[in-house]
């Protein structure tokens, strides 16, 4: 994790990186998303080495972590794998490892985001923060919650980088809990009638114009403790989602907003999370706009690929699943039967946007034009992409 304590270090990084950036692509590329050796010649980065960005490595220097510019912003996150953390023939994966930035995915919602001048808005399982930081651009306050810690500390560390840190509220909590109502009485020892350590009345909880997130939502076996905390969304990905459409009306403001990315399985037409939001939401006040970013794609296809791609027979680099631990032939086999029995066929990939209404409706769209058109098929990391089209993919991503 980073030191937090020194903001002014951290602030001087930010000159260091613009520098890099605008002067030398290919290095900075070279550095932070091939993650070689590079070396740094009559360059100042003493404020990257003290706030270990970067690391020396004999005669060169190393990234310790991914780092993403974007519209005037460096995003730091862990890379989504790492040349110099191999065992078996295997990438591996830290269970708090904070979710990398793919160029289809935080930086589309990041740059499209619903905000509006002055709303005080609620980043859920918030990441390296990439949301919040552009929600705060607009924002009157952002509050940014995440179950990992580490997270939490990369989201304030990218803040205080970028100059943000006054109007981002960092909590670490799961989902809804940072800003549920605290009752005065009970934090201080005189609720006269506690039960079970809660208040026995219940206590309005924050209320927001807009609550947007990019969450765990990969379907994927049911052991969560052999799977990093940014990816596991259940058997059939819907954990985060089915709590979120439980939970989240009750934390927005009678006009408010809430915006998702949804890579959500379903059949050939329809992504089960849209089924999910018709049974929670059919009796309250919301137009829904579920956005097609994608066609849907065959779902044994799609696992087919994936094995044989990133595990079995990897064209670039070594194996890297998922997973921290080896799945048990009985873990797999259950969880495809699990697919089979609740007739999930293809995987979806869109985005929802959701506005008060007097009833409750579905409008269903499609991007004007495909981007990624395998985005289902999980893109190759970064490491592995040319230093061209690295800069074609950033090019996109300024253009959302």
């Amino acid at each position: 994790m980073f030191d937090l304590i020194n903001k002014n270090l951290i602030k001087n990084c930010y000159p260091v990186l613009e520098n890099l950036w605008k002067n030398q692509k290919n290095l900075y590329i070279e550095l932070f998303f091939h993650e070689k050796d590079v070396e740094l010649k009559k360059m100042e980065v003493k404020p990257l080495l003290k706030t270990k960005i970067i690391k020396k490595v004999k005669d060169k220097f190393r990234a310790n972590v991914f780092v993403f510019p974007l519209a005037g912003k460096f995003i730091v996150s862990d890379f989504l794998i790492s040349l110099h953390k191999v065992k078996d023939g295997r990438y591996l994966r830290g269970r708090d490892d904070v979710w990398a930035i793919l160029a289809y995915e935080s930086p589309y919602i990041a740059k499209k985001a619903i905000v509006k001048k002055g709303d005080y808005v609620l980043d859920l399982a918030c990441g390296s923060g990439i949301i919040a930081l552009f929600c705060a651009d607009k924002a009157t306050k952002v509050i940014a919650t995440d179950i990992n810690p580490k997270a939490i500390n990369y989201a304030r560390f990218n803040a205080i980088l970028n100059g943000l840190e006054n109007k981002i509220d960092f909590r670490v909590g799961d989902m809804f809990e940072p800003v549920k109502g605290t009752c005065p009485e009970l934090v201080e020892g005189t609720c006269p009638e506690p039960v079970e350590g809660t208040c026995p009345e219940p206590v309005e909880g924050e209320k927001f114009d807009l609550i947007v997130w990019n969450g765990p939502t990969l379907a994927i076996p049911d052991v969560p403790e052999k799977y990093p905390i940014y990816c596991f969304g259940g058997p059939d990905g819907l954990d985060f989602t089915k709590r979120f459409i439980e939970e989240a009306p009750q934390y927005l403001k009678s006009e408010g907003r809430m915006q998702w990315l949804d890579p959500s399985l379903g059949n050939e037409k329809n992504p089960r999370s849209l089924e999910v939001i018709k049974e929670g939401w059919k009796n309250r006040g919301f137009r829904v706009i579920y956005e097609q970013r994608v066609k849907p794609s065959l779902l044994s296809k799609l696992y087919e690929y994936v094995e044989k791609r990133l595990i079995f027979n990897p064209t670039k680099g070594l194996a890297r699943p998922l997973w921290l631990k080896p799945l048990t032939k009985k873990e797999y086999s259950e969880w495809l039967e699990f697919l089979k029995k609740n007739k999930f066929t293809h995987i979806h990939a869109g985005m929802y946007k959701i506005y008060s209404s007097k009833k409750f409706k579905i409008i269903r769209q499609r991007v004007k034009k495909i981007l990624f058109p395998r985005m289902n098929y999980l893109p190759q990391e970064w490491h592995f992409l040319s230093i061209t089209r690295i800069k074609q993919l950033l090019k996109i991503c300024e253009g959302y």
